[in-house]
């Protein structure tokens, strides 16, 4: 396969002004015109919407305790991480489109699932998108300590930072996720070197792997690290703003998973080498580890990684989380003011500003319960992408040129069902002590308010025909409600 060169970005299409929306069929493939993404940029926004450095992993060492924490961290990479990117870059490659997994599922299961995912996706990116301000809070509060009120004051200012930067547009985006990764990573690599010994002479955290309270620590560790390891669709939902977006996604999942592992993994060593408790371990921990390795240097240089990781993730994940609203918009479930484009940078900027304000009222929820119901939400609408993957397989078998998930049935099963068993290890938490209880309650009764969503936005709006297709007119469909 031929490597995409390193960033250059596409102009806007041929024969088309600059800022035109170019849909193709009747209103299913949105290409976005204007400046596009190339590999280096990808790979940094992929980097950032998928991990963003070790910054988030410090609930899990205390939850679920260092050993534990480090065979997750393990373990996820191979039942998570590269099965989904197996099943983005071979749905990618067969429907490069703006849109990305929900046209995916549309296309392959119908209407409904098609709404569905984008529905849970809704769900969990709303979540989501209120858990970096938090963090970007929690690091802040290291070098200058902040009130409620404080925190709550320059969360909101995140916010609105990053959607201005969206307004400008997918290049600007794209090259400041460039500069904004580099930055992150420079702490973490200053640490790494320092405490390189502890990974040369490297001990085994001591202790039991499992404490007192089996499911919670399972249940937790398992839905932190997922948080940590998952989103390697995402970036699909840009797939018009992408240069040669076929070869240039598979490029850019091939060359990020490794430096999400790593990144995870050696900060982690070098900080639970011989550890005996992670009972110390909360949000922002990274920079009194900075501080006992490097002193107060390393810490503030740590704290502030902290802060430019959950803006650059923030930044990175609005680029494709805005473009939900706005698809929805062109299939007629939302209102069709969402679709608007500002055409001076090619951006659908109503769709940015409705993002923007929910974000905004999502800010005061705590992390811990914005995690659980992160994970519930992705991980139905992973099951919805995986089914397609299967569904897809079936339906258009032979693909000349384009990428697909080797090892026959068996290897194609496996990438569908490794996803699920991990989700799975999640519900200890539910069967767990205390308030968690609670919020996987609050996640099924969310989730269960889709099909009642997806009949009334049809019934306001009308939806997409039931019979619309991405590929030929001639190709069958799936059956639909």
């Amino acid at each position: 396969m031929r490597q995409p060169s390193p960033d250059r970005s596409g102009s806007a299409g041929r024969g088309m002004a600059p800022g035109a929306v170019a849909p193709q069929g009747a209103r299913t493939a949105i290409a976005m015109q204007g400046g596009k993404l190339g590999l280096l940029s990808l790979i940094c926004v992929v980097y950032l919407v998928v991990s963003g450095g070790a910054y988030g992993t410090e609930d899990a060492v205390r939850i679920a305790g260092p050993r534990l924490t480090l065979l997750l961290c393990v373990t996820v990479p191979l039942t998570l991480s590269i099965p989904t990117a197996l099943m983005a870059a071979e749905l990618n490659a067969l429907m490069p489109v703006e849109g990305g997994f929900y046209f995916w599922v549309k296309e392959a299961l119908g209407p409904f699932p098609g709404f569905a995912e984008a529905y849970l996706t809704l769900l969990y990116t709303a979540v989501d998108m209120a858990i970096y301000p938090v963090l970007f809070s929690a690091y802040l509060a290291f070098l200058y300590p902040l009130g409620t009120a404080g925190q709550l004051v320059v969360g909101i200012a995140l916010v609105w930072l990053a959607g201005l930067l969206n307004f400008l547009g997918v290049r600007p985006a794209g090259e400041s996720a460039i500069a904004l990764t580099a930055l992150l990573l420079a702490p973490f690599a200053a640490l790494v070197i320092l405490g390189f010994g502890h990974l040369v002479q490297w001990r085994p955290p001591s202790g039991r792997i499992f404490g007192p309270d089996f499911a919670f620590a399972l249940g937790g560790g398992f839905t932190i690290i997922i948080w940590n390891f998952s989103g390697w669709e995402n970036a699909s939902v840009i797939a018009g703003e992408i240069r040669d977006p076929r070869r240039t996604y598979q490029w850019a999942l091939a060359i990020a998973l490794p430096m999400v592992v790593f990144g995870y993994l050696l900060p982690l060593g070098v900080a639970l080498s011989g550890a005996s408790s992670g009972a110390k371990w909360v949000t922002g921990w990274y920079s009194e580890i900075g501080r006992q390795l490097g002193g107060p240097a390393l810490g503030a240089a740590l704290a502030l990684g902290g802060m430019v990781s959950a803006f650059s993730i923030f930044t990175a994940a609005l680029l494709w989380v805005s473009r939900m609203p706005f698809v929805l918009a062109r299939e007629s479930y939302l209102p069709r003011w969402l679709a608007d484009i500002w055409r001076v940078t090619a951006t659908p900027g109503k769709s940015i500003l409705a993002c923007c304000v929910l974000f905004t009222m999502l800010v005061p929820l705590g992390f811990v319960t914005l995690v659980i119901l992160d994970v519930f939400f992705y991980m139905g609408a992973l099951a919805l992408e995986l089914g397609a993957l299967l569904a897809m397989r079936r339906r258009r078998p032979v693909r000349d040129g384009l990428f697909m998930i080797g090892g026959g049935r068996t290897g194609l099963y496996l990438v569908a069902a490794l996803p699920m068993l991990t989700w799975c290890a999640t519900f200890g938490l539910a069967l767990s002590q205390g308030g968690i209880k609670t919020d996987f309650i609050v996640a099924v009764a969310l989730a269960a308010t889709t099909y009642p969503a997806y009949a009334l936005c049809r019934r306001l709006w009308g939806g997409p025909p039931r019979e619309e297709s991405l590929f030929d007119p001639t190709a069958r469909r799936a059956k639909t409600p």
